[in-house]
């Protein structure tokens, strides 16, 4: 399971082995340097602080310039506890950004579980939403329904040990969190050490490549 972090470029130099890079319309990373440094990187759509649609435009057509190689997914505009509207979201969204060639995460939201959920078009699950939804038993069923489909599983908002453990054992591929960026000396080696130690534990997906 890989750590996404946004910034911080440095401290995850250091940690090349062991995270990615996260790229946001608002965070200033090169999208040149990011496509050529070897690591995975994906990018996120700051709907969840700071949603501004021509910043996050202007973004996907640099990475649809870029090399992407080692590109994950860009997360598709989505409307935070809400499924509906983020479905909504990812009709507008989806015919644009895949016609540019960038492979796209759709983010799951409270109530995404009834039918909410474009399967076929997706690159990843991105489990998005309340802290009450993303770790209830619905989100982890369509966690394993999307490595069952052959789909990448992303959660966001992972700060802890509790919940990186929780997104490596319903298979998750990367987490992000908002600790990595912002205290990168403390917690990007924190972050790295609760993933190894996860690795050398069995699991409920313990042939599941992450």
């Amino acid at each position: 399971m890989v750590i996404l972090v946004s910034g911080a470029t440095a401290t995850v130099r250091r940690y090349a082995a062991h995270v990615g890079r996260f790229l946001g319309p608002r965070n200033g990373n090169s999208v040149e340097e990011m496509a050529t440094c070897g690591q995975p990187w994906a990018a996120d759509n700051d709907a969840f602080a700071a949603w501004d649609q021509e910043r996050f435009w202007k973004m996907i057509i640099k990475i649809s310039n870029a090399d992407l190689s080692h590109f994950l997914w860009v997360a598709c505009p989505d409307v935070v506890g809400n499924a509906a509207a983020s479905l909504d979201n990812w009709e507008a969204w989806f015919p644009q950004i895949d016609y540019l060639g960038v492979p796209v995460a759709f983010v799951g939201q409270d109530g995404c579980e009834n039918g909410l959920i474009p399967w076929a078009d997706m690159r990843c699950f991105f489990i998005g939403g309340s802290d009450q939804w993303k770790l209830s038993a619905e989100a982890e069923r369509l966690a394993i329904e999307a490595k069952a489909r052959g789909k990448l599983v992303h959660m966001g908002r992972v700060n802890s040990f509790k919940r990186t453990r929780h997104a490596y054992e319903i298979g998750c591929d990367s987490i992000d969190g908002r600790s990595f960026s912002a205290w990168p000396d403390l917690y990007i080696p924190k972050g790295v050490e609760w993933c190894q130690r996860l690795k050398r534990q069995p699991s409920l997906f313990a042939g599941v490549s992450r």
